[in-house]
């Protein structure tokens, strides 16, 4: 079992990451955070399966809630639902929440433990990729919130209400990852190429080294990449907790992937989103000098030969998108913030021309 520390003094956790440990966490929570009662807030695509067997782990009698995984469950009515089972169940402030799941599950159950009775203990026990080396570290949680257009219709808005709560340890089992689909464990790999866009060329080495095996599930490798990704962004994190600094530069590709994801005419997952972000967001670099145009064809490279999309599927307006990027809530005084990519790494850019970013929509297919 390998072992990733997020440095942030008290609020310090470890992210332990191996092969069949599921069962161990029972022990492992109880050592690092007991509580009266366990909650448990799970995915219902794993409730038959890992949710049962990380619960019996605890003796088999917890309380549970399950959740669809999609991202219209992803409300305050969602969260709401969550705190009224518990309070059903008798939880209480000396209780604990695990959320087991994607990183949907995570981020809902994850605000619910932050805002329930003011704040509960969290554990995160991530069964996808995404989850993994992304979702579960760092502390954000958080729901989308309706965003209504000119035209009287409304979309979700990614992550528009949330908060900062930092889980006791995080448990990543990556035997969960033989269950997980191909096309969600491309939406991993987009965060993880993410990561090695930071900086990290040996990280993106051994994407390209290691491809086939990734897809085998060679659990080996599993752990591996997981390793080398989430000990990038805790290190990241541990720097930068609440986003003052560095840390905004975990959002690359994600500025542009917000605005796509919740239109539900594209089908897209979340980690399919971020890929044709990062491709707009290497384009629009190209356009403003900071990479040359052979950057662009190896980062188009990678995405593909994984399978991730560096086009959308169906075109969508650029002033639509446009809108949507102008709400993030990233933003600052009403100007897009944007995280680039350099040769070196990324760099995040207060003001950044409109016509470099209809350019860059316009490379992954958005039309006029």
């Amino acid at each position: 079992m390998n072992t990733v520390t997020t440095s942030l003094g008290e609020n310090s956790y470890d992210i332990h990451i191996g092969c069949n440990i599921l069962q161990e966490l029972g022990v492992i929570a109880t050592s690092v955070a007991p509580a009266s009662k366990h909650f448990f807030v799970v995915d219902k695509n794993v409730e038959e399966t890992h949710a049962k067997e990380a619960m019996q782990a605890f003796g088999g009698q917890c309380e549970m809630v399950s959740l669809e995984a999609i991202e219209s469950n992803k409300t305050m009515a969602t969260v709401e639902s969550i705190w009224s089972s518990m309070l059903d169940a008798g939880c209480d402030r000396h209780s604990e929440l695990i959320a087991i799941g994607g990183g949907l599950t995570g981020d809902v159950g994850g605000f619910a433990a932050a805002t329930f009775m003011r704040g509960l203990q969290l554990i995160q026990v991530p069964t996808s990729l995404l989850a993994m080396v992304d979702a579960s570290i760092g502390g954000k949680t958080g729901v989308n919130l309706p965003i209504r257009s000119e035209d009287g219709t409304s979309i979700l808005g990614k992550n528009l209400a949330g908060s900062f709560w930092q889980p006791k340890v995080v448990v990543a089992d990556v035997m969960t990852l033989q269950t997980l689909d191909d096309r969600q464990l491309r939406c991993g790999l987009a965060e993880c190429i993410k990561h090695a866009m930071l900086g990290h060329q040996s990280m993106m080495d051994f994407i390209l080294e290691n491809t086939s095996a990734i897809f085998d599930r060679d659990s080996d490798v599993l752990v591996e990449l997981v390793t080398k990704s989430a000990s990038i962004k805790a290190k990241v994190v541990s720097q930068d907790e609440r986003e003052h600094g560095d840390r905004a530069l975990l959002n690359l590709g994600h500025t542009f992937a917000h605005a796509i994801e919740p239109m539900g005419e594209l089908d897209l997952y979340h980690g399919e989103a971020v890929s044709i972000g990062l491709v707009a967001a290497i384009t629009c670099a190209e356009a403003t000098g900071l990479v040359d145009a052979e950057r662009v064809d190896q980062i188009r490279h990678v995405l593909s030969m994984v399978g991730l999309p560096v086009s959308l599927p169906l075109p969508v307006s650029i002033e639509s998108v446009l809108q949507l990027m102008r709400i993030d809530k990233k933003n600052k005084d009403s100007k897009i913030r944007l995280v680039l990519p350099t040769d070196s790494g990324a760099e995040v850019f207060s003001e950044i021309d409109e016509t470099a970013l209809a350019l860059a929509w316009t490379s992954v297919g958005a039309s006029a």
